[in-house]
């Protein structure tokens, strides 16, 4: 019956893919492509935004010193920003000491507003042009407001200035005002990042980077510029320790180590808590306003000396990534069990964004993964519900034809055991009949004969009935043992001694060697039959002259009772089927000797339903060897 299940549970799931499964195929599709349809840029900027923040390919020791006015200096010098120009020659005065390499000033002062402020303003002027003139850069960074750029002050715009802004996603990518790319040039001029750069590469005697030919660049048309996604190589908020950076009144007053400057690029600029203008959104906080932009300033600087830029792979990369993944999942999770496909869906999804991790990492390069996931949940949430379905139908039908093929067994049980009780009483009624006739006929040698073969065969009839009976049980489950404690000396020998008659008529004789043993718990008609089935199989098959030896004995565990013949023996490659239902071993005395092919499967099971094992020893022409073991209890 298991076997039938196994084939139309085949056959049905067979079918049930060849008829259902271009479906949900289908449907993966058609959803799939309908997001391709979709940027989803707030969800994919969340998965960069994880990759930036825990980029670990960008560790690089800054060469960058950042100095910031803010409240702590406005109070120490007791001026308010953008501060007089004498605070800013006793700046400038420290870094001709020190000799700084570039320095950029990322504020626009005010024109002299005093006589007094008027000659430190030429001071100032000096103190640039002496810095330059020893070889060091200097540059302006200013802002655009509404009216355009603004200069710097008469006088000091001839020092050079470029462009400092930063590029906030007010209306590309996901639009929540976070700083995620550096602006290369504006209308064909560097800005002051690309600016400062470019002249610091020169100092460590690097190549040029030109705008066009940045990976990862493009031109952004609303700003007329070309920008680039930049890699942070360290967090840009205040707490983060990894940016160097000083107030303005400790460089003023000389309070830092000699040689802090030496060769740096060093950015002056604002830096105050009460101006939220100062401060920018970022991948590492994109709620709260905490990341200082000279800050911010410093990093994008720092990862075009380095050349630590993002590029993003095309996305049609992605859209046949994502089919690839929708043909593979789909025939997986079609094939493979709902937990199998459940582990491999969610295994597929951590490989995917461990792999887009690695790659951001290791070389920089942006894998659009939205789509991917994406991809994943579509293929699962439309396959499993269809996956379902297609389960349930063959359970379904599986259940029916089991429930038929029950039905089906039962009528033939209850047929063999009706047709076996009705069989029996006539058989009974036979066998009486000719004990009566022979009790009659006594001395008629011939008819006697004649007679004791009916008798013969009336017991092979009964005992045919019997195992088909016992058969009929055993496959209903309604065997059950009737345990009492018996000696099982005295059913061997009550057996042995029924035995007796047939084994001298074929000139057998029978051995035993009973070890005293114990009572233990057994059924004692199906142990008798346990016993008679391998001492009549011996007395069968093992010729005249033979000797047939019954043994028991016991040991802590079990009792054996052993029967040993030294007959026709069976064949290794029977040896193994001897126990098996309706087998009988082929050979040359199986064809003159009567038997059901049930015997010796019936006793493996009766062995076995008292807890027991049996085990059987052969070799051809020396014998066969029997051995049961029961539990010693």
């Amino acid at each position: 019956m298991k076997l039938m299940i196994q084939k139309l549970k085949k056959h049905l799931n067979f079918k049930i893919i060849e008829t259902n499964s271009l479906y949900p195929f289908l449907f993966t599709l058609f959803f799939v492509f309908l997001t391709f349809q979709y940027p989803f840029s707030t969800l994919e900027s969340i998965f960069y935004d994880f990759r930036v923040r825990n980029d670990l390919g960008f560790f690089s020791k800054s060469q960058i010193v950042v100095i910031t006015m803010d409240e702590e200096s406005d109070e120490f010098l007791g001026e308010q920003y953008p501060y007089t120009y004498a605070s800013h020659h006793r700046l400038f005065s420290k870094f001709l000491n020190e000799k700084p390499k570039i320095i950029n000033y990322l504020l626009n002062p005010l024109g002299p507003e005093s006589e007094m402020d008027g000659k430190n303003f030429i001071k100032f002027k000096k103190a640039i042009e002496s810095f330059k003139s020893a070889g060091g850069y200097f540059r302006f960074g200013v802002k655009m407001d509404v009216w355009g750029e603004q200069y710097p002050p008469i006088g000091l715009k001839e020092f050079g200035y470029s462009l400092a802004v930063l590029n906030r996603d007010d209306l590309e990518f996901s639009k929540d005002k976070v700083v995620r790319r550096a602006i290369l040039n504006i209308s064909g001029d560097d800005t002051l990042h690309m600016w400062t750069a470019n002249k610091y590469r020169k100092f460590l005697g690097k190549n040029k980077l030109e705008s066009h030919n940045l990976k990862g660049a493009f031109y952004q048309r609303d700003l007329d510029a070309t920008v680039v996604s930049f890699r942070y190589s360290s967090s840009p908020m205040e707490k983060d320790k990894r940016i160097i950076k000083i107030p303005f009144h400790k460089v003023v007053v000389g309070n830092f180590p000699k040689g802090f400057f030496k060769d740096k690029i060093v950015i002056v600029g604002p830096s105050y808590i009460s101006n939220s203008g100062d401060y920018s959104f970022t991948p590492f906080d994109r709620e709260n306003l905490k990341a200082p932009n000279i800050f911010l300033h410093s990093l994008m600087i720092q990862s075009l000396v380095e050349n630590k830029t993002v590029i993003p792979i095309p996305k049609t990369f992605t859209y046949i990534f994502s089919l690839l993944i929708v043909l593979f999942l789909s025939i997986f999770i079609n094939k493979a069990q709902p937990t199998s496909g459940l582990i491999i869906t969610i295994s597929l999804m951590f490989g995917i964004l461990l792999f887009s991790f690695c790659v951001f990492s290791i070389f920089g390069f942006w894998v659009y993964t939205t789509h991917l996931i994406m991809s994943i949940f579509i293929v699962y949430y439309i396959w499993v519900p269809f996956r379902a379905i297609a389960e349930y139908k063959t359970r379904f039908a599986i259940q029916e034809e089991a429930k038929l093929i029950k039905e089906v067994e039962s009528l033939k049980q209850n047929f063999i055991s009706l047709m076996s009780h009705d069989l029996k009483t006539p058989v009974a009624k036979i066998s009486g009949m000719v004990d009566i006739i022979m009790m009659q006929v006594r001395g008629q040698a011939e008819i006697e004969n004649n007679l004791k073969m009916v008798m013969d065969s009336t017991k092979e009839l009964n005992n045919f009935i019997t195992s088909i009976l016992d058969l009929t049980k055993i496959e209903s489950s309604k065997l059950n043992l009737q345990k009492t404690s018996k000696d099982v000396n005295q059913i061997v020998s009550s057996v042995v001694e029924g035995f007796k008659f047939e084994a001298e008529r074929k000139q057998i004789k029978l051995n035993t060697e009973l070890a005293p043993l114990y009572p233990i718990k057994i059924d004692v008609n199906l142990f008798r039959r346990i016993a008679s089935n391998l001492i009549e199989n011996a007395i069968k098959y093992s010729g005249k002259g033979k000797v047939v030896d019954i043994k028991t004995w016991d040991d802590e565990k079990w009792v054996y009772i052993e029967v040993i013949d030294n007959g026709v023996g069976i064949g290794q490659n029977d040896i193994k089927r001897v126990f098996d239902r309706f087998y009988r071993v082929k050979n040359d005395a199986s064809h003159s000797i009567k038997g059901t092919g049930l015997g010796l499967y019936l006793v493996k099971y009766f062995v076995e339903l008292h807890g027991g094992k049996i085990s059987v020893e052969s070799e051809l022409g020396r014998g066969t060897q029997f051995k049961v073991q029961l539990l010693n209890v």
